[in-house]
């Protein structure tokens, strides 16, 4: 019988401009995107978007220098909050100023 095999989670420092999509975690083929914990703040009031892939997951709308933090799914046994298929990239798209912050993600084989 074979079972998942996931890696370890990984911390990354973001900060990504309002000028489009942006590719935070680049796609693989044979892997999962899990992603375990989104944690910053928008420098100016605006919405921020996102994306496994193509696939709009989230939208928030930010206050001026408002955080966010969204994490893994409570009392479901370490749910990733946000997950993306095999080829599918995790992407941000923000309006008004910067977000910068970290994510903690794995890969589920």
């Amino acid at each position: 019988m074979l079972q998942d095999a996931h890696t370890r989670k990984i911390s990354q420092p973001i900060n990504i401009a309002p000028v489009g999509n942006t590719i935070v975690i680049a796609a693989k083929t044979d892997a999962w995107i899990y992603i375990h914990e989104l944690i910053g703040d928008l420098s100016s009031a605006g919405t921020l978007s996102i994306y496994a892939g193509t696939t709009e997951l989230a939208n928030f709308a930010l206050a001026d220098g408002q955080g966010i933090t969204e994490q893994d799914e409570p009392g479901e046994d370490n749910r990733p909050r946000f997950e993306c298929k095999p080829g599918e990239s995790f992407n941000i798209t923000c309006t008004g100023g910067n977000f910068i912050g970290a994510v903690h993600y794995s890969y589920r084989y």
